[in-house]
């Protein structure tokens, strides 16, 4: 159960930001690598950690999306 409720988060987050990159949201999706990437790095060597660093960046994949930076038309 475990595993699938990670692949569920993992799949969220990619979709968020590819979505992102399609409606022209650069800034935001960029954010959200850096996230990721950091928080791979930092958790690196763990599936728990990887698991809470991909469920973090979900969330602030989420946030990005509802308050985005910067002004969108």
């Amino acid at each position: 159960m475990f595993i699938f409720i990670i692949g569920i988060a993992t799949g969220f987050n990619f979709i968020i930001i590819l979505w992102k990159f399609t409606k022209n949201r650069i800034v935001d999706g960029f954010i959200d690598l850096i996230i990721l990437a950091i928080i791979s790095i930092l958790f690196a060597g763990t599936i728990s950690g990887l698991s809470v660093g991909m469920i973090g960046s979900a969330f602030v994949s989420l946030y990005l999306l509802v308050k985005p930076i910067g002004v969108y038309k």
